[in-house]
C-alpha cells in the first residue's frame, strides 16, 4: 500500500512527538504492507502549525537516515495536509507548502463544523489553475454528513476525495462511519489512507478487520486501486479519473 495522509514527521504539528515515535510508526507501517509513505504535516494559516518547506525537507531527511541505518524498508515522500485558504497558492510559491511529492495534487482539510463562505469557490480556483484537491476525511465534516449533493458538488468540480481507514470501526464516531459506508458503497472515494499520528494508534491492531470489513463492500480491486495504483498515480503526477458516485 501507499500511504497519501500521515503524520510522521515529529515536531511540527500534532502527529509524532519525536523522531524516536516516527522510527516506530514506520516500524509498524512496514508491517501493515505499506511501502511508500507520504509525510503530510498540517498547514494552518494563523495557527503553531506553519512549517515551511525548507524545515519539514530537513527533517524528512534525517528521517530517511534513521531509516536507512535501521534498515526500515519504506519509501518517504513530502506533502502537506492544507487547510484551505485564499492564500494557498501563494503560500506554494513562496515555499512554505507543498503539493504531494510536487504534484498537481493538493491534499486539502475543510472546516469540521460548518463550510466556510467561500469554500467551493476555491476549490474550483484551484482546479482552474491545473490543481487537483484532494479532499481529505470527508466523513469527519459535519456538514458533509448532512448533505450528500454537496459530495456529488465538489466531485463535480473534479476534486477527489481521501477517506480514512479507521471510520469502518467507528473510531471518529457513528456519523463519520455511516458517511464512509455510504461513500464507498457509492463509489466516492479515489484513496484510502492512515492519517495516522502516533504510534499507539487503534489502526495498528485493528487493520486485519479494517481491511476485511472494506474488501467486503468494494472487493479486493477495488481496495488495490484505493491504497496502491491511485496514490502511485499521484506520485507520478498521472491523471486520475473522477468518478461521479454512479455503481
Amino acid at each position: 500500500m501507499i500511504d497519501i495522509h500521515s503524520h510522521i514527521l515529529c515536531g511540527i504539528d500534532d502527529g509524532a512527538r519525536s523522531i524516536e515515535e516516527s522510527v516506530l510508526l514506520l516500524k509498524k507501517m512496514v508491517k501493515l504492507g505499506i511501502t511508500h509513505v507520504l509525510a503530510t504535516p498540517h498547514y494552518i494559516t494563523g495557527s503553531k502549525y506553519v512549517c515551511n518547506n525548507y524545515n519539514k525537507y530537513e527533517r524528512l531527511e534525517n528521517l530517511k537516515e534513521y531509516l536507512k541505518n535501521e534498515n526500515i524498508p519504506i519509501h518517504l515522500y513530502l506533502g502537506n495536509e492544507i487547510f484551505i485558504d485564499t492564500t494557498i497558492l501563494s503560500l506554494i510559491r513562496h515555499n512554505e507548502i507543498t503539493s504531494l511529492n510536487g504534484s498537481r495534487y493538493l491534499l486539502i482539510e475543510l472546516p469540521v463544523s460548518s463550510p466556510m463562505q467561500e469554500m467551493l469557490e476555491l476549490l474550483f480556483y484551484l482546479r482552474s489553475r491545473d490543481y487537483v484537491p484532494i479532499i481529505a476525511h470527508p466523513e469527519r465534516y459535519l456538514y458533509l454528513q448532512e448533505n450528500h449533493k454537496l459530495i456529488e458538488e465538489i466531485l463535480k468540480m473534479g476534486c477527489l476525495f481521501q477517506g480514512n481507514f479507521s471510520n469502518i470501526i467507528g473510531k471518529y464516531g457513528k456519523h463519520a462511519k455511516h458517511l464512509f459506508l455510504y461513500m464507498l458503497k457509492n463509489n466516492q472515494y479515489h484513496f484510502l489512507a492512515t492519517d495516522i499520528h502516533h504510534s499507539d494508534d487503534v489502526l495498528f491492531k485493528n487493520m486485519k478487520k479494517v481491511r476485511k470489513e472494506i474488501i467486503k463492500l468494494i472487493t479486493i480491486e477495488k481496495f488495490e486501486e484505493l491504497t496502491y495504483e491511485n496514490p502511485l498515480k499521484v506520485l507520478k503526477n498521472e491523471n486520475i479519473e473522477v468518478y461521479l458516485g454512479e455503481d
